[in-house]
This record gives C-alpha cells, sequence and structure tokens, in this order.
C-alpha cells in the first residue's frame, strides 16, 4: 500500500482516565504523553506515513477554569525533557515541529521545543507534528491572507493539505481540528483511554485500515 502522508492523531480521555484509576491527573497526563513516543515510532519511524500531526489540545482548552491546564502543560513539559535525554527523534531521523497558537508556555518548556525542533531539523524519514492551542480559524485565516485566487491556491496556505487517517480514543469528535484536510481522511477510534493505547491496539487498527483503504481503492479507482 502507499505510504500514507498524513495521520491525525488525538490523544484524548486523560482526564477520565485518571477518575477511573484513582491516579492524579499529573499522572495521568505524564502516562498519556507516552503516546506521541508511541504514535512516532509506529508510523513515522517505521514508514507508514511521511507525517504524524499530535493534536495536543485545541484553543479553547487554555480557556478551562479548573486547574488541569497548568497540569497538562507540567505534563507535556515532562514528556518532551524525557524524549530530549532520549534523543528520540534525531535517532530515529525524524523532524519535530510544535505549532502553537494560543498557549502562553512557561520559559524552560518554550526552550525545549526550540531545542527540538531546531536538532531535528534535518530528519528524513518525515515529520512530527504537535499542535498545542491549535485554532482552525487562525490557520484559514493565515491562508486567506495571503489572498488566494481559487481552491488550490487556497490549499497551499493552510498548514495541513492531505490527512489519510484521523485516529482518537473512545470517540470521534473533531473538536476544531483541520477538517479541510480530511476530504478522503478515514476516521476510527480506540476503545480505550489515551494512557492506555498500546502497540497492539495500532497494529489491529492498522490492519483494519489496510483493508478499508483496500476497499475503497477497488470500489472506487477514482479515490486518492
Amino acid at each position: 500500500m502507499k505510504e500514507m502522508k498524513s495521520v491525525l492523531y488525538m490523544p484524548d480521555g486523560n482526564r477520565r482516565f485518571a477518575k477511573q484509576n484513582n491516579i492524579s491527573l499529573a499522572d495521568a497526563y505524564y502516562l498519556g504523553g507516552k503516546s506521541l513516543r508511541l504514535l512516532s515510532e509506529f508510523f513515522v519511524a517505521e514508514g507508514r506515513s511521511k507525517r504524524l500531526i499530535y493534536y495536543g489540545s485545541s484553543n479553547y482548552t487554555p480557556k478551562r477554569s479548573d486547574s488541569s491546564v497548568d497540569i497538562m502543560v507540567e505534563g507535556a513539559e515532562r514528556t518532551f525533557k524525557e524524549l530530549i535525554k532520549e534523543d528520540y527523534f534525531k535517532k530515529n531521523d525524524i523532524s519535530l515541529k510544535v505549532l502553537n497558537h494560543s498557549w502562553k508556555l512557561p520559559s524552560k518548556f518554550e526552550e525545549a521545543i526550540e531545542y527540538l525542533s531546531e536538532s531535528t531539523k534535518d530528519g528524513k524519514k518525515g515529520e512530527v507534528v504537535v499542535l498545542i492551542g491549535y485554532s482552525l480559524e487562525k490557520d484559514i485565516n493565515q491562508a486567506l491572507s495571503q489572498h488566494p485566487q481559487d481552491y488550490n491556491s487556497l490549499k497551499k496556505g493552510v498548514l495541513f493539505s492531505d490527512i489519510d487517517l484521523v485516529i482518537r480514543p473512545k470517540e470521534m469528535r473533531l473538536s476544531n481540528a483541520p477538517i479541510y484536510a480530511m476530504s478522503q481522511a478515514q476516521m476510527m477510534t480506540i476503545d480505550k483511554f489515551n494512557p492506555e493505547v498500546k502497540r497492539e491496539d495500532l497494529e489491529r487498527l492498522w490492519q483494519d485500515y489496510v483493508k478499508l483503504r483496500e476497499y475503497k481503492t477497488k470500489s472506487n479507482p477514482h479515490h486518492k
């Protein structure tokens, strides 16, 4: 099967996992952060997709009134520091990019992001793009500000062109994600919370996706 251009993963269920397992929210977000490495390895390092889009949060997440916002940032910072210590992306020849539309992040976290982005910019296998506080409105408005003359010109101005596969734990809710790139996307769920997702779950999902992709190609060869 032809390599995918992009897969979008939406790591949902960290707070519900904490409540269900009677653990702290900080521990749940820390465990949930491990899915970034898992998905990067499965899809990009192993050559199933040229790009993994890891949808860390939307632009309305920082507006939460409870303490989970600070805890989420702490968990993400801890995840990035571990990836730096392991030198994971560089060792696997993967480029890492972080796009931040909405968050005011701690300086130490900003430094970790900058280091990872700079040290991995020459990655040849593919790229991992982490979205923090992603705003669909800002994405579209940025493309429109370039005064596109037609639809194809507009597509060149947005962040992503085509997303082949969308994965979300437990439910399929797009949460203000870049829906403009999903016209031919296959949307699939994993019946687990984000911190529970394991490699075997991805392997089962991948087998199902390949079958669906093959069926779509056979039933309508005009599909991309």
